[in-house]
């Protein structure tokens, strides 16, 4: 049972890394105003402000992700987020397989960290 515990550990700061590199890049592109990111924005019809914000939450959530006491939340917000980009994409007839994968990652995540979390504990 310790072993499958420790596995779960590793599997959990292994995810929050890949997450944390994936909304660093993904958030900090939105708020530096990248042309992908502005250009894509727009494509779906979202305003720059809208934009500003997931960025900023993207980057709040990437940092909040290794404190585990709001790894949890941190999680939860971006489930939100992503839930978001694959009805976006879904409605605009693309594949959702980016922010699908994402979802299963930060739901891994949430899960794994919802009994340190603050307010849950």
């Amino acid at each position: 049972m310790a072993e499958t515990s420790r596995n779960v550990k590793i599997a959990t700061w292994v995810a929050s890394g890949l997450l944390t590199a994936l909304y660093l890049f993904a958030g900090s592109g939105k708020v530096m105003s990248n042309p992908q990111a502005v250009e894509g924005f727009a494509k779906y019809g979202y305003s720059d402000g809208f934009r500003m914000f997931i960025g900023a939450c993207e980057l709040s959530g990437a940092i909040g992700l290794w404190i585990p006491r709001l790894a949890f939340w941190a999680a939860a917000g971006l489930i939100v987020i992503m839930l978001g980009a694959v009805y976006t994409h879904l409605t605009n007839a693309e594949a959702p397989t980016g922010p699908a994968i994402a979802l299963v990652l930060l739901a891994f995540v949430a899960w794994s960290r919802r009994a340190s979390a603050l307010f849950l504990s």
